[in-house]
């Protein structure tokens, strides 16, 4: 069963997924705001970015640093694409670090590691937050061992840490957005906010999107693959993701449902 983004009843917010821990909190943080979003792995093809359509495009955090040759990036014409579609890109972490890498900026393995918590410092006023926020301190969740030093053509720095590295970037004109710490975890208490902030006042993004859409849309989809007649057996195990699937399938279907309980000892 897949969810057409399509028929969602708000703009789609993409994550392009490098392989961080916190990648489907983004989207769950996002959902909350009643904002549809998918996640992607980060080396998905071009096609399949476009395809979707996305209003804005969020480059996870990962694990990795742009330095190793087999680190994962997006595609080629990712960059060019959105550019030319106008589409919002907000790197996280490492996704700020592949932004300015990718666009000829200098990433480095950073003098101080930063892990944890910290204070950043918004220096400049900036899309990225509000004017109130411009000369005060936040505390912020980092977890990165490299650092951007030289920033490509366009951009400028916004917030820096306590130890002076890079925190938060733009280059507004391109619509390219970059924070070096995690907003999306509740270790970043002002992290909700900002996250708000960048899709509704700076994206304009479209809200509408409910939990309820995910239903109408999957019986839907369950009622076109098995038509009018047919009939479907469901392994059970009772566990979290087989009872929801079962529910799901019996709303659609009603009683051409079969269930077979699978004991798998764990009851």
């Amino acid at each position: 069963m897949a969810l057409d983004p399509k028929q969602v009843k708000s703009d789609l917010v993409l994550i392009l997924d490098f392989g961080s821990q916190y990648t489907h909190l983004i989207t769950r943080r996002i959902r909350s705001l009643s904002v549809f979003s998918l996640c992607l792995n980060g080396t998905s093809s071009l096609q399949s970015i476009t395809d979707l359509n996305p209003s804005v495009v969020i480059l996870s955090g990962g694990p990795h640093s742009v330095h190793t040759p087999d680190s994962p990036s997006f595609p080629d014409g990712f960059i060019q694409w959105a550019q030319s579609n106008a589409v919002p890109v907000l790197g996280i972490c490492y996704g700020l670090q592949l932004l300015v890498h990718r666009l000829g900026g200098e990433v480095r393995v950073g003098n101080t590691q930063e892990y944890g918590r910290m204070e950043i410092h918004v220096e400049n006023q900036s899309a990225l937050f509000p004017a109130e926020k411009v000369g005060h301190n936040q505390v912020v969740w980092m977890s990165h061992g490299d650092e951007a030093v030289t920033l490509p053509d366009g951009f400028s720095v916004v917030a820096r840490s306590q130890q002076g590295a890079v925190a938060a970037i733009e280059n507004p004109s391109a619509k390219f957005y970059g924070l070096q710490y995690h907003p999306e975890v509740t270790h970043t208490p002002e992290g909700m906010e900002t996250l708000k902030h960048f899709l509704f006042d700076v994206c304009g993004v479209a809200a509408g999107w409910t939990m309820e859409d995910v239903m109408e849309e999957e019986i839907k989809v369950i009622n076109n693959t098995v038509g009018p007649e047919e009939h479907v057996i469901c392994a059970l195990s009772g566990g979290v993701d087989s009872t929801v699937a079962a529910t799901i399938v019996h709303k659609a279907i009603g009683d051409r449902l079969h269930c077979v309980f699978v004991d798998n000892g764990l009851l």
